[in-house]
């Protein structure tokens, strides 16, 4: 049985898509267009990106579509 994160566990967006399997290109946009809310440990023009997980879940559920 795997456990599961914690709302403060961060992930990097690679981890997120193994996780997910969403696809990868969408996570990554969402970050860097701010829809995702990520933290940039990264330096300079290389961004590391950590997001937390309740945030991660919060931003999925917005892409939910209710059917007719």
């Amino acid at each position: 049985m795997t456990a599961r994160p914690d709302g403060e566990t961060t992930y990097t967006p690679l981890e997120l898509w193994k996780m997910t399997r969403l696809p990868r290109d969408l996570i990554y946009t969402a970050v860097q267009c701010g829809d995702l809310i990520a933290y940039n440990a990264g330096r300079g023009d290389r961004p590391r990106y950590f997001v937390r997980w309740a945030d991660f879940v919060t931003w999925r559920e917005s892409l939910r579509v209710v059917g007719k």
